[in-house]
């Protein structure tokens, strides 16, 4: 699968996975909420990401919440790691037409 299409595919699963948060209104550890382990794979690796990443937090009593703050920067870094998979693919791309000329 091109790294364009996976890039989008994450994007719409952390749009889903931030929704439930900002739709209930969890964000902040006094609104926190309930969430179910998605079932979708990349929705559960896409979450399972942003709470290692602290732009979802858990509650002592196994609420999460979304830190929009932590979110911005998960939003930064998954940005820059897709831009520097699509710069190593071009490059690599270019050699390749360079080589078979």
């Amino acid at each position: 699968m091109s790294g364009t299409i996976m890039a989008a595919l994450i994007a719409k699963a952390r749009n889903r996975v931030t929704w439930h948060f900002t739709s209930a209104g969890a964000t902040a550890k006094e609104t926190a909420t309930k969430f179910a382990t998605p079932t979708s794979r990349l929705d559960r690796r896409v979450f399972e990401r942003m709470v290692a990443f602290g732009a979802i937090e858990k509650t002592p009593e196994g609420l999460y919440w979304l830190n929009e703050t932590r979110l911005s920067d998960y939003r930064k870094e998954s940005l820059a790691r897709v831009l520097g998979i699509l710069a190593i693919a071009g490059f690599a791309a270019a050699g390749a037409m360079a080589i078979g000329g």
